[in-house]
């Protein structure tokens, strides 16, 4: 192929691809100016051309480069002005100097003024320049050098993507320009001719080479390459069949079919059989690589590292598994992983790798929320790119992120979100290669960050979970109640060691065994709750213990329903009430023993009475013996005094001493209406009206009947002689619950008297107290006594407005008598 033939090529492969650059963004001015440049260049080749091809008679044609060069020096230094990109071309002093300049010297140069004539001589061209040559090439140099040095400025102060197309721009573009200048227009300056005119344009070759380099990898001008895979496959069938061409070519020089024959056929055959298929490979996995960058697998590396994340449930091995993964992917210098702390609302630095090479986490402080990168990635919601921040429309906020980028050494900040919260953020260095992040790249990080997010708000959740686990089983560890839980088929799931010690089970042997391992009384109570799905409420039962005694226990169940409200299970609480029990003893002896003062005191006033009267009588007896009158009123005042005194001490004995008779479930309103039938001739004498509220259904109660007809009788008279004639007496009967208490009847008698004296309200159960005259004061301590007997409380109050007086008795309802109760 001729010297000339080249030149034309390189002139029409410079207007191709600058037509080619302009029609992919024709209204981006880096495009129209590389269009114009390109353009240039060819013309510039064409001149070249045709001043070595008969110059004399093409003498205008000739003198084409030096108009070229006008327009290729302005050319680099608008390109240098608007790019890195810009939107529209900035009208500043220097460039519209050269502008002028470049008219000037475009116009003139196809005059004698800048070359008279060119004339062909052994070895070159001659020109004989014209009087503005000189002016023509300090303006080619200068307008030229500024370009190249704004560009070179340009260079120095980028990174990444950008600074990777500037790189290709200046070696494709300036340089092949420059050397150009000098074989074509200084070395004729300085020497008056040149041998090497005609070979400049051929740098056009590294030029085109560049520039398509820039292109196909980095995306220059943000231009995307496609390139189908079948074109791939024919450019790689054609370099394979070129070079096995070349073997047979080869082999028919070294051996001569008539020396060899059949045999040199077989061989070729046998040879182009065995690398045609490898050869083929390689090409095209070479074309593959240079026009895909496919330098990772990414369904692979995306599939294996889902797996791998779903699998994972703790942090400290996720967080630096995804930063293997982008590493090894990518390649880059650093990745750090940065997860928010709620508590502090903050991020901090969780994992880092550096490079391909695991290192150790750097000092990083926390970042707070309101920092500038995590405010614009919670904004954005998108990864950001650093070349992108630099380049776009500086913001208060885009300043602040980058300042963080920068300090962080990333390339690229990616959005860890979980449904709407930014729970982290990945930053990824600078490619070690160099090359920058493409849209695939970003893709992937993306994908992965998304899953990470997942994984990551998993793993915190099996955290949390296994904290609380470890909380409840430390808490379980150091209760002092027994506590059982099981599943809706019935299956122990929990027993913790004071249900141990208070049962006598062992744990191992009861977890995952049916709840009937259980004593009767508890799975007979959790077996309701799940049977029912109702709550059992401190229910008092007796457990068999390891030594063989009963201990009294306290017990509550409550089933658990999941989010729709099926149930999952039930559990059951129990607690030893041995303790309670000996206080509540010890409390009702020191209560007694504190009342016995009071007690004293009143058994000597009651005592004293009956004895002043007998002994009145003893002293009169000596004198008064003798008369039978005497005798007899004295027989008759010590028998009544004295009786009086068996029927104190009697109800004395009923008060210090509990009643031992056997508990067992009754209805409370039959002692009520047999008490009632015993008051029936006063009742009537007095006209008292008795109104009776009863609930349809009675729940039973643990009771004595005659204690609790003696306990009535009390509060009824006690009514009866407060009202006097034409009263009311109202007595009422309903269940009582009370969240967290167990269930209770209550009983209220009320009465229209005139009720209890507000500083006495307090005083009427203690002994001997009555503010009746003639009273003994033992009715309604006897009464105490009684429903302490029954476990039932009891106190007084007045009703609304200070009228009538209400004595209110809760009984636990009987849903189980205790076995110590029992006779």
């Amino acid at each position: 192929m001729s010297l000339n033939v080249i030149l034309v090529l390189i002139s029409i492969l410079n207007v191709l691809i600058g037509w080619y650059v302009l029609q992919k963004n024709p209204t981006k001015a880096p495009n129209r100016t590389f269009a114009w440049v390109a353009t240039a260049g060819g013309l510039w080749v064409l001149g070249v051309f045709f001043a070595h091809n008969e110059p004399w008679a093409y003498t205008t044609f000739a003198r084409l480069p030096f108009a070229a060069g006008s327009l290729v020096a302005f050319g680099v230094l608008v390109l240098s002005k608007v790019f890195p990109p810009r939107s529209e071309l900035q009208w500043e002093w220097d460039i519209v100097l050269f502008g002028i300049l470049c008219g000037f010297f475009t116009f003139v140069s196809f005059t004698p003024l800048v070359a008279r004539s060119v004339a062909l001589i052994p070895g070159g061209i001659q020109w004989t320049y014209g009087p503005l040559y000189h002016l023509f090439a300090l303006y080619f140099w200068t307008c030229f050098g500024h370009g190249f040095l704004t560009l070179i400025w340009h260079y120095r102060h980028s990174v990444g993507l950008m600074k990777l197309q500037l790189r290709y721009l200046v070696l494709g573009l300036l340089i092949p320009i420059m050397l150009g200048a000098i074989t074509n227009l200084l070395i004729p300056l300085i020497f008056g001719t040149s041998q090497f005119t005609k070979y400049g344009p051929l740098v056009g070759i590294l030029s085109l080479t560049m520039i398509g380099h820039a292109i196909i990898r980095h995306r220059l001008m943000d231009i995307r390459v496609v390139v189908k895979k079948g074109v791939v496959y024919i450019a790689a069938f054609v370099a394979a069949g070129g070079i096995l061409t070349g073997l047979i070519v080869s082999s028919n020089v070294l051996f001569p079919e008539d020396q060899l024959g059949m045999a040199r056929d077989i061989v070729l055959g046998l040879v182009v059989a065995l690398l045609f298929a490898p050869l083929k490979g390689q090409i095209q996995r070479t074309f593959d690589r240079y026009l895909y960058r496919s330098t990772y697998d990414y369904q692979r590396t995306f599939r294996e590292a889902t797996r791998r994340m779903a699998t994972m449930l703790e942090l400290r091995s996720l967080l630096p598994y995804a930063c293997d993964v982008t590493s090894r992917t990518f390649q880059p210098e650093i990745v750090e992983i940065f997860v928010r702390d709620s508590d502090r609302g903050e991020y901090r630095l969780a994992a880092m790798r550096g490079g391909v090479d695991i290192k150790g986490p750097r000092d990083l402080p926390p970042i707070s929320e309101t920092a500038g990168l995590p405010a614009l990635l919670r904004a954005e919601r998108a990864p950001m790119l650093r070349d992108d921040l630099i380049h776009g429309v500086a913001r208060p906020d885009t300043v602040l992120a980058l300042d963080d980028l920068h300090r962080l050494g990333g390339e690229v900040a990616v959005p860890i979100l979980h449904e709407n919260e930014l729970t982290g953020f990945l930053v990824v260095g600078p490619k070690r290669s160099g090359d920058p992040y493409f849209a695939e790249d970003l893709d992937l990080l993306s994908t992965l960050a998304g899953h990470a997010a997942i994984a990551i708000k998993n793993a915190q959740l099996y955290h949390q979970v296994v904290l609380v686990n470890e909380y409840v089983e430390n808490i379980l560890k150091t209760m002092e109640s027994g506590v059982v839980a099981v599943n809706v088929e019935g299956h122990v799931t929990l027993f913790n060691p004071a249900a141990e010690r208070l049962t006598g089970l062992d744990a191992t042997r009861v977890r995952s065994g049916l709840v009937g391992q259980l004593p009767a009384a508890l799975s007979a109570a959790i077996g309701a709750t799940l049977a029912d799905g109702q709550p059992r409420l401190h229910v008092e039962t007796t457990l068999s213990g390891s030594t063989g005694g009963a201990a009294p226990v306290v017990y509550s169940t409550s089933p658990f329903h999941d989010s729709y409200g099926r149930l999952l299970g039930a559990v059951l609480v129990f607690s030893d009430l041995t303790h309670l029990k000996e206080l509540e003893r010890e409390k009702q002896r020191a209560e007694r023993l504190a009342s016995f003062g009071a007690l004293a005191s009143g058994i000597a006033h009651e005592i004293k009475n009956p004895l002043v009267a007998i002994k009145t009588f003893a002293q009169l007896l000596p004198k008064k013996f003798t008369n039978e009158d005497f005798r007899e009123d004295f027989a008759k005042v010590a028998v009544r005094e004295i009786g009086r005194i068996e029927g104190l001490l009697e109800r004395l004995r009923d008060l210090s001493k509990p009643p031992e008779d056997q508990l067992q479930p009754l209805d409370l309103r039959e002692p009520i209406e047999a008490t009632l039938q015993l008051l029936q001739g006063q009742l009537e004498e007095a006209r008292t009206v008795v109104h009776r509220q009863y609930p349809v259904d009675v729940c039973p109660v643990a009771g004595n009947p005659e204690k609790l007809e003696e306990l009535f009788l009390n509060l009824f008279l006690n009514a009866l002689q407060a009202m006097g004639p034409d009263g009311e007496l109202t007595i009422r009967l309903d269940k009582h619950e009370e969240p967290g208490r167990a269930a209770a009847l209550r009983l209220q008698v009320s009465d229209t008297g005139p009720g209890i004296p507000e500083a006495l309200l307090g005083k009427v159960f203690d002994p001997f107290f009555t503010t009746k005259p003639g009273g003994s004061g033992l009715g309604l301590a006897i009464c105490r006594a009684i429903a302490d007997v029954h476990r039932a409380t009891i106190r007084a109050e007045n009703g609304p407005g200070g009228r009538g007086a209400i004595l209110t008795l809760e009984f636990p309802v009987a849903v189980e008598v205790p076995e110590e109760l029992k006779a």
